[in-house]
């Protein structure tokens, strides 16, 4: 089974995005899914992550929605709902498999998702997936971004890991070309690049 796990050095950086186009792509091969654990401040008029990013081409599960559009611990407490790691986890697992999965986080890598400080690093630790990709803003800063969040999420997943660029507004030829150095020069893999729309996508791997 094909399973990449999405998370980002922020929230607001394009994950959704990026999980719709390794959606597509993977559909291609056969039957895909696009999961999303928790997500909050989703409804009201406001569709959420999984179906934007499954489109017409994979099936769509949202696992724990919250209603408030904050961090998802603050925003299960106000709900009055439990949220652990364990508790993903448990909904994760309940989903029948399909050939192809793309898995989404909710904001950034170090978001915790659990009363004891447990993050999406170990939910990737858990979930094994074929590859975790950091989804980093394309712009002046990224080299930080990228080996912050690649740093810290090696602390606890030691499966294949990478870097896609997402190009939120375009940056200068300078910017874009400095970044891509920066992570060559810091061993860090970028598996993917984007901007606005489908077409604007650039696999440096073969999503299966």
């Amino acid at each position: 089974m094909a399973l990449i796990f999405v998370t980002g050095s922020d929230t607001g950086v394009g994950k959704t995005h990026v999980a719709g186009l390794l959606a597509r792509r993977l559909a291609r091969d056969g039957f895909t899914q696009v999961i999303k654990p928790v997500e909050s401040g989703a409804g009201a008029g406001r569709p959420a992550d999984a179906k934007k990013a499954a489109g017409k081409w994979a099936e769509a599960h949202t696992l724990l929605t919250l209603p408030a559009p904050i961090a998802p611990l603050a925003a299960a407490k106000k709900a009055r709902k439990p949220l652990d790691l364990a508790l993903l986890l448990k909904l994760y697992r309940a989903v029948p498999q399909a050939p192809c999965r793309v898995v989404e986080g909710a904001g950034g890598v170090a978001v915790p998702i659990d009363p004891k400080g447990k993050d999406w690093a170990d939910f990737a630790a858990a979930i094994k997936p074929t590859v975790a990709i950091v989804v980093v803003e394309d712009r002046l800063g990224a080299i930080n971004q990228a080996r912050l969040a690649i740093s810290y999420l090696r602390r606890r997943y030691d499966g294949p890991i990478g870097v896609w660029l997402n190009a939120i507004k375009k940056p200068s030829k300078e910017v874009a070309a400095a970044n891509r150095a920066g992570l060559a020069e810091s061993w860090i893999p970028l598996l993917g690049e984007s901007g606005k729309g489908e077409k604007s996508a650039r696999f440096h791997f073969l999503p299966r």
